[in-house]
């Protein structure tokens, strides 16, 4: 039974010493040819649809208006994001030690997908 103990509290330190960092903008920009990122760009782009369904719920705001149909493959996220990195560069320049994909994967939408 001890032993039983030893292994779950081993197996969840060792799955949890494992945990990565969301990448900051120079990881990315670094990376963005590669496939490294692509499993969190797609997490961001849920959340960001939840965030969205979530807001028009709740107080009838769309953050943004992408059509219900359009499924984006993460070729044509990374193209939003780097759009959103070279317009605002001064910022992103700024805090390129920061995790702020999210933000440019939010505003890149805000600006690609706008609410008339």
């Amino acid at each position: 039974m001890r032993l039983l103990y030893i292994s779950i509290i081993s197996f969840f330190v060792l799955n949890l010493s494992q945990a990565q960092e969301p990448p900051t903008i120079k990881s990315y920009t670094q990376n963005k040819d590669t496939t490294l990122h692509d499993s969190f760009i797609y997490g961001l782009e849920n959340g960001i649809e939840w965030l969205n369904e979530y807001s028009y719920t709740k107080h009838g705001i769309q953050i943004y208006c992408k059509p219900n149909d359009l499924v984006l493959s993460v070729k044509q996220l990374k193209k939003f994001i780097d759009k959103e990195l070279i317009k605002e560069n001064t910022f992103y320049d700024k805090y390129q030690d920061a995790p702020l994909l999210g933000l440019a994967l939010r505003n890149a939408y805000i600006t690609q997908f706008p609410c008339k």
